[in-house]
């Protein structure tokens, strides 16, 4: 089918940082946006502002007498504001870090004159198969994506199904979010025609009606003030993505896809920046835990307890700028890298303050003498303690740890009868991609293991790991806490579990999901088929699960073995490679990605691991330890109780939280059937997959 009617966008795709800094961008940041409402007071059509918030809230920050103009933009429509905050990673960031990134993004676009109805994701690694169904819970029902498509998808609109049956129809930019940059290259009619034809052209086998839209902009770019000028094509229109979308039927007999989109059939899809600069992806699900699971419930459910919402609003914005794509993946300046350190610090104190004097407040009203007060986050009782409840008791707990066979066999170890290596190998890629040295090269043991009692000690040359296994009551998994001491670049370690049954496929954590993975994608041309992926929290593979506190890259090796990574060391942004033969962002040098120096980890290794809520259960047990603060007693409240009465069975928990002067509490069905739950006092049953946030 030939386009009639070609919808011209200009737009930028602002990243806050990546291979410069916030402070450099800002600054580029002001001088464009500055040029762009003077445009508009002088009548330039439109200007797509990249679907995020973010930017405009950096510019107003340096110019806020200009804040009306860029309202009256919005307002009349030469300005698109929102949905999102951030343009932010998927996989990276939590399920509840989308909803606030949407739900903040579509409020601060409200206030500025009005939200872009329509889930803009130009750049993200891929996306998550649960996304239908968070953009249809917050009202919108199209999306627009580029990478991670699959070459099954032959048309630029397609149905996007989401676990739970959510469905929206998606957008797809084949050739990517500047398929009309060379409009720029252009200054007479006969180029402007070429211009056009270039862009339109290649659209035409995905065409699905007679519509077409050309984005012309790229990365940091501003608007052609001379654009409206040239062009003078019948059925071409400079306008913005919610007009192309206006009085647009649904074609009939488009393609479905039902899930996850995580290929790079037609576009890098950069899977490795899930390894990239290890320790941020470990404290970002810290961070996440401290305010999702700790800091909002307990300020949520404490009796008196003033709700800080300046406070957590500040937490969530350093949270949501730390999920931008490019600060999340780790992909970036290493000027980035230390901010993104330092938002990460200012959120976990936020958060510790919050829970030390929530807690402490309800230390001072409980009955009795001194004590320790413990609060359990999951809605199961843990050691005592009652689900998303407290119990105050004389002295601190103690943990037993429970007796754990640890063995060398050669080049192994078996802990608890599990065979454990762990292997480094050359790495010469860059921050998105893997990239052997010698292809089939071999991955090396190290020279020399000792077993010191539960104490590991490994090593290579210039390369050091030292681990603890325990396990203690109530857990099922042993635990591997440690550090590793790397003096050398440009290499890749990895801990390697023995699978007791070859497998065709892992199941994996990811935001609001359990999903089943093959063991590898699909690549092409433009970048090998990847067999890693990213897993928040869990991996299950044969029988055998992987805890971690965040999200960390896995892989399933030919059906054998279940290999997490541990540290990945490279030293630039992006180059030329063997497994990515193009350049995928600038070649910037990263020397602090090399991971020199320490870096902990803590895993924990599941023997006959479930794959269903029992697993998250386990994980909540790993990862969510019971806090304790001081209780000074005195108070008339009882000394053991539930803060809420939550009776969850498989549904997990995401968050509990002060919303509208209103408790809400978040669940979600990993499996796909139904289930029922019983939230203070209300019993529900949710679908498959399915989100529900209650609200009393």
């Amino acid at each position: 089918m030939t386009p009639r009617q070609v919808w011209l966008v200009p737009h930028t795709h602002w990243d806050r940082e990546w291979y410069e800094p916030f402070a450099v961008f800002s600054e580029q940041l002001v001088a464009m946006m500055d040029t762009l409402l003077d445009l508009g007071a002088s009548g330039f059509p439109h200007f797509h502002l990249d679907g995020q918030t973010a930017m405009i809230d950096d510019y107003l920050e340096r110019r806020p007498e200009r804040t009306e103009e860029l309202a009256a933009l919005v307002r009349s429509g030469q300005l698109s504001a929102g949905p999102w905050v951030t343009q932010m990673d998927e996989f990276l960031t939590s399920g509840e870090s989308h909803i606030r990134n949407l739900e903040l993004g579509l409020e601060r676009a409200a206030e500025l004159g009005g939200a872009l109805r329509l889930g803009y994701m130009p750049d993200q690694f891929g996306h998550i198969g649960q996304m239908p169904q968070l953009l249809r819970l917050a009202g919108i029902d199209r999306a627009m994506v580029w990478r991670g498509v699959p070459a099954s998808i032959d048309r630029s609109s397609f149905r996007w199904v989401a676990p739970d049956g959510s469905e929206v129809i998606a957008e797809y930019m084949p050739f990517g979010y500047g398929n009309g940059a060379s409009f720029e290259q252009t200054d007479d009619e006969a180029g402007l025609r070429a211009a056009l034809r270039a862009s339109v052209d290649p659209l035409e086998p995905f065409a699905v009606d007679d519509r077409a839209v050309v984005m012309v902009g790229y990365d940091h770019a501003g608007p052609d003030a001379s654009l409206p000028g040239r062009l003078d094509e019948p059925g071409v229109r400079i306008a913005g993505l919610a007009s192309y979308l206006a009085n647009r039927g649904v074609p009939v007999a488009l393609p479905v896809w039902t899930g996850e989109l995580r290929s790079s059939a037609r576009a890098h899809l950069l899977p490795n920046v899930y390894s990239a600069r290890v320790q941020q992806k470990r404290e970002r699900g810290r961070v996440e835990a401290l305010l999702e699971r700790y800091a909002e419930p307990i300020a949520a459910l404490v009796p008196g307890f003033a709700w800080p919402d300046a406070a957590f609003h500040r937490a969530w914005t350093l949270l949501l700028w730390n999920g931008a794509h490019d600060s999340a993946c780790g992909c970036s300046h290493d000027q980035v890298a230390l901010d993104v350190d330092g938002r990460f610090a200012e959120a976990r104190a936020i958060c510790e303050d919050a829970i030390e004097r929530a807690l402490g407040s309800l230390g001072e009203r409980v009955e009795g003498e001194r004590g320790v007060l413990r609060f359990n986050p999951s809605p199961f009782e843990r050691e005592g303690v009652p689900g998303l409840g407290y119990a105050v008791e004389a002295v601190a707990a103690e943990s037993d740890e429970l007796p754990v066979a640890v063995e060398r066999r050669g080049d192994w170890l078996t802990i608890d009868g599990l065979e454990v290596r762990l292997l480094d190998e050359p790495d010469v890629g860059d921050l998105y991609n893997y990239c052997y040295e010698d292809e089939g090269q071999v991955p090396s043991a190290p020279r020399s293991i000792e077993i010191r009692g539960r104490d590991v000690v490994a090593e290579w040359d210039a390369l050091l790991v030292r681990a603890r296994v325990s396990r203690r009551e109530e857990e099922p998994f042993v635990r591997l806490d440690g550090v590793i001491e790397n003096d050398r670049p440009d290499h890749r370690l990895r801990l390697a579990v023995t699978l007791p049954t070859t497998v065709a496929s892992s199941l994996a954590g990811a935001p609001f999901e359990l999903v089943e993975r093959p063991l590898v994608g699909e690549g092409s041309g433009l970048e090998s088929a990847s067999a890693t992926w990213p897993a928040r929290h869990v991996v299950v593979a044969g029988g055998v699960g992987v805890l971690h506190e965040g999200v960390f890259e896995y892989e399933v090796v030919d059906g054998r073995a279940l290999a997490v990574t541990l540290l990945r060391c490279v030293g630039r942004i992006s180059g030329s490679l063997a497994t990515r033969p193009w350049d995928a962002g600038p070649r910037t040098p990263t020397p602090q990605a090399q991971m020199l120096g320490e870096t902990g980890f803590s895993l924990a290794i599941w023997p006959s691991a479930p794959t269903d809520a029992r697993l998250l259960a386990g994980w909540e047990r790993f990862a969510l330890p019971i806090t304790e603060v001081s209780a000074t007693g005195g108070g008339t409240l009882p000394r053991r109780n539930r803060l809420v009465p939550v009776e969850l069975g498989a549904v997990q928990l995401s968050n509990v939280r002060r919303h509208d002067d209103r408790m809400e509490v978040r669940i979600w069905n990993p499996s796909r059937e139904e289930v029922g739950a019983r939230v203070d006092g209300t019993s529900t049953r949710l679908g498959p997959a399915e989100i529900r946030t209650i609200a009393r």
